[in-house]
């Protein structure tokens, strides 16, 4: 699963993929990226990294089914496992 940054807008790419998470933006500027990740709600940008919200990513998902949900449940769980969420309900992922 990544988040597309292109221009001003972000979109949840990849959704069958739940071993990875990032995101793209191909080189656009940090403001650029902050920009978008902040007009669709999906987060902040800090450093070399993102924090997205787990709720819009799960929602991007929504109509995957229940083996989905268990499936992001569990990358989630991965991501809380090795300190990478917080307790506002984000996820840390690389920029790209």
């Amino acid at each position: 699963m990544y988040v597309r940054i292109v221009g001003d807008a972000s979109s949840v790419e990849d959704l069958e993929n739940l071993r990875a998470l990032d995101v793209r933006a191909d080189g656009a500027p940090r403001s650029q990226i902050a920009a978008a990740l902040a007009h669709a709600g999906l987060g902040t940008l800090d450093g070399d990294h993102a924090w997205l919200s787990i709720p819009a990513l799960k929602a991007a998902g929504a109509d995957r089914g229940a083996e989905w949900d268990r499936d992001f449940d569990a990358m989630i769980a991965y991501a809380a496992s090795r300190g990478w969420t917080s307790e506002d309900g984000t996820v840390r992922a690389h920029l790209t």
